[in-house]
């Protein structure tokens, strides 16, 4: 139980712009009263005018900062000059507006004036320093302000900055840091009230760095782009195209405002950014919302493409593929960023120099700014991470690369090593990070200190296995012991598909938890729940003429996922990211599910020539058909079309609201706003379920509603294909799901086994898998990535 004394459940944001609204938005989304004012509309005859617009534009982005279009609804909207008095009502105020210190005291004051005592206040701020904008205020007020610095589009980036002043209350920074990170689902970082905090001091500190070798000719940007991105554990937009969405404007904006404010920064002169930069900007090429920045979208007769700036000319044109020796050596030998970065940087050409040289200015630069922004390796790591989505921070690109090594080649080139760092090493510390003793090395202190949860609360995959949790392994899959009676069951396969092994596995897994455990939970710690089946394995058997062995994984996929509802104990899937086909089913046959809030669900097979037939079409059916069981009088069809359009056009929700509306979750499931916190949520449902005294359901009954169902649901497919929404095949395979879920050659509407549907699934699938259609479907997946349209 909470022994705090804040609670929030009513929020205000100030300030009704981008990111105002935007947080607003998440603030709706998870579940929070929310008001939302701006200034008078002195042009309107609605004086909320601005406000009520800048909501209406929530529902038209994309993507949507909202969970569901009609959540823009419950957003209630008012002004500074009518409305202000209202704030006396809510628990926290949250101010967004524009970023100029003068206004921003002012608004302030006047919220001093109706504030409750006791009321938080913070500032999005993203570089103003926030003890100076409420040093005029009172007492009680600076001890309930800070800075919650929200990054863009806050919905989806899970960074957020958390900024005490030296008045803020340790219980209001404690408060926040947990309600943020619980309630808001970010992930917290607390920083030090220094300019820019963490994230955007590191980040245009990168940026900056990195532009002269674009700008003096010795790389394009899509080369930098792609040494710079996946390749050595960046964001997949690596970093021009970072730039363009952040907007060149503001990378510009941050760099100017940081110069001045800084003159103790070692490497304050990066900041003063190349003159080409500085007339891109003036030239309006901003980037994304510009449509112009590093690179430009070019409509051509047949698609689309994307030119880049050529910096001598300041034209556009057309890209090329990066082609170096190193660095397609690297991708062929190393199959983790952390082992191609090391190869890379320690090669004698022209990309061994280039990274070389940028990871010196990164990790010393990082290093400086211990203790001055932080004290925590840690926190400069995950604001990298979640803030500019890296997939390592710059102490674990340290590590990778070799600290000992080097620290020795940086002092061979006359750099200067802090001083902290070659305090560690002569410590006999080698590495920042020991995962396998779960440590970290505090350059602050000289203290080495266990490993953060990256939430309070937190259990991961990585933890238990530092810790000897594991009851069972192989390379697809694991089963540990989170304690109290629950295991947890790990994907392991590549992109986490559900491959022959991994089936097996779970099955296996379910028989261990019947004989030593009470439940069972079934989660992972990757980005993505699932891509689902694992079709190349299942479409080389098929092609090799092993097809008993493919029609015997269809049963035993189908017995195991069906099967999971039928076990003693409670399953709790705990699925994010995307989670798609089979993973679909395994959720629906869970017992309860608490999804992320960002579940991308979707029963994908027709994308494929296939369809759901691990239980997928018939749950889906019985999903429909439960809403109107218990009354005769309400037609069951429109629910029937419904479901049956949704795996025929294979919808995949953009969220967990929307998969709730298209029956992959029921209203009895859970939304989890923050993924670190997944686990440990399934782990206590789990034991709430068993304690409560869980008993499997009996297997069910299914009502169809024969030859009447498959001629409406037949109609629905002419009408769709002769208005060219689907294509030949598809019509084709979805007139089989169309069968399934109409109870096959039943003429009339009756009750029907559960095994009866599933049978006629897999006779389907395996129908339709010996199709040379569907075959070709599978094989441009698996080669493009996309589905084919024949």
């Amino acid at each position: 139980m909470s022994t705090s004394k804040y609670a929030i459940q009513k929020v205000a944001v100030l300030g009704s712009g981008t990111m105002g609204s935007q947080i607003a938005a998440h603030c709706v989304n998870a579940g929070l009263q929310v008001w939302l004012l701006d200034l008078k509309d002195e042009e309107s005859d609605n004086p909320n005018q601005q406000v009520i617009d800048n909501v209406k534009r929530l529902k038209e982005m994309n993507p949507s900062p909202l969970g569901k279009p009609e959540y823009a609804d419950r957003i209630k909207v008012g002004n500074f000059t009518d409305d202000l008095d209202l704030l006396a009502e809510v628990d926290w105020v949250c101010e967004a507006i524009i970023e100029k210190m003068d206004i921003k005291k002012n608004l302030m004051a006047d919220i001093e004036e109706v504030r409750t005592p006791g009321t938080i206040v913070s500032s999005n701020t993203s570089g103003l320093p926030i003890g100076k904008i409420s040093e005029d205020l009172s007492e009680d007020f600076k001890d309930h302000f800070l800075g919650t610095h929200f990054f863009n589009p806050p919905r989806y980036m899970k960074l957020l900055e958390v900024i005490p002043t030296d008045s803020t209350s340790e219980a209001v920074t404690e408060y926040m840091s947990r309600f943020c990170e619980k309630e808001l689902g970010k992930g917290v970082v607390q920083c030090k009230d220094t300019p820019n905090f963490i994230a955007n001091r590191i980040g245009i500190f990168s940026m900056a760095s990195i532009m002269p070798h674009f700008f003096n000719g010795s790389f394009r940007a899509e080369e930098i782009d792609y040494l710079l991105g996946t390749l050595t554990g960046y964001s997949k937009a690596a970093t021009f195209r970072t730039a363009d969405m952040s907007g060149l404007d503001v990378i510009h904006h941050v760099a100017t405002n940081l110069y001045p404010v800084i003159p103790d920064d070692e490497r304050r002169e990066v900041f003063d950014l190349p003159k080409a930069f500085e007339q891109m900007v003036e030239d309006g090429k901003h980037g994304n919302k510009a449509g112009e920045g590093f690179y430009k979208k070019v409509r051509t007769d047949s698609e689309k493409e994307y030119k880049v700036i050529n910096p001598d000319t300041g034209e556009y044109e057309s890209q090329i593929s990066p082609e170096f020796e190193s660095a397609s050596e690297a991708k062929e030998k190393y199959g983790s960023s952390e082992e191609r970065l090391r190869f890379l940087v320690n090669q004698d050409d022209e990309v061994g120099d280039f990274l070389w040289d940028i990871h010196c200015d990164l990790l010393l630069y990082a290093a400086n700014r211990i203790p001055e922004i932080t004290d925590s390796v840690e926190a400069i790591d995950r604001a990298m991470k979640w803030g500019f989505n890296w997939e390592l921070g710059p102490f674990e690109r340290w590590d990778a690369i070799g600290v000992a090594e080097s620290v020795e080649r940086m002092q061979d080139e006359g750099l200067e090593v802090p001083e902290t760092v070659l305090d560690m090493l002569e410590s006999g510390r080698k590495k920042f990070y020991d995962y396998e003793e779960g440590t970290v090395y505090n350059l602050a202190t000289g203290d080495v200190e266990s490993l953060s949860p990256p939430a309070e609360g937190a259990v991961t995959v990585s933890s238990l296995k530092a810790d000897g949790k594991e009851v069972m392994g192989n390379d697809s899959a694991g089963l540990y012991d989170l304690g109290d009676g629950v295991a947890l069951f790990e994907f392991r396969t590549h992109k986490y598909t559900l491959g022959f092994e991994l089936v097996q596995s779970l099955d296996k897994a379910c028989d261990i938890v019947e004989e030593q455990f009470d439940a069972l939970v079934i989660s992972h710690d990757g980005d993505n729940f699932t891509y689902g089946a694992n079709l190349m394995e299942a479409m080389g058997a098929w092609q090799q003429g092993d097809k008993e062995r493919v029609k015997e994984a269809v049963k035993n996929f189908q017995d195991v996922a069906v099967g999971l509802r039928y076990r003693p104990f409670p399953v709790i899937a705990a699925p994010f990211g995307r989670c798609l086909g089979g993973g679909v089913e395994f959720i629906l046959y869970s017992d309860k599910v608490l999804a992320h809030h960002e579940l991308y669900a979707g029963l994908v097979e027709v994308g494929v020539g296939l369809l759901p037939a691990g239980g997928g079409t018939t749950e889906m059916l019985a999903r429909a058909m439960e809403q109107v069981m218990e009354d005769e009088q309400v037609d069951p069809m429109p629910n029937v079309k419904e479901v049956f359009k949704t795996i025929g056009m294979a919808e995949v929700s953009d969220g967990a609201p929307k998969a709730k509306t298209l029956k992959y979750l029921r209203d009895s499931d859970e939304i989890v706003m923050n993924r670190d916190l997944l686990i440990a949520n399934a782990k206590a449902e789990a034991r709430r379920m068993v304690d409560a005294g869980y008993h499997p359901p009996a297997k069910p009954q299914l009502k169809v509603l024969g030859k009447r169902a498959l001629s409406s649901l037949r109609l629905m497919l002419y009408i769709m294909h002769e208005a060219n929404f689907i294509t030949d095949y598809d019509k084709v395979v979805a007139d089989d799901i169309a069968y399934i879920m109409s109870g096959g050659d039943l003429s009339e509407p009756q009750e029907v086994p559960e095994d009866y549907l599933l049978r006629l699934e897999r006779e389907a699938f395996l129908k339709l898998l010996e199709d040379e259609r569907t075959q070709a479907r599978i094989e441009h997946m698996l080669k493009k990535g996309k589905p084919l349209r024949n």
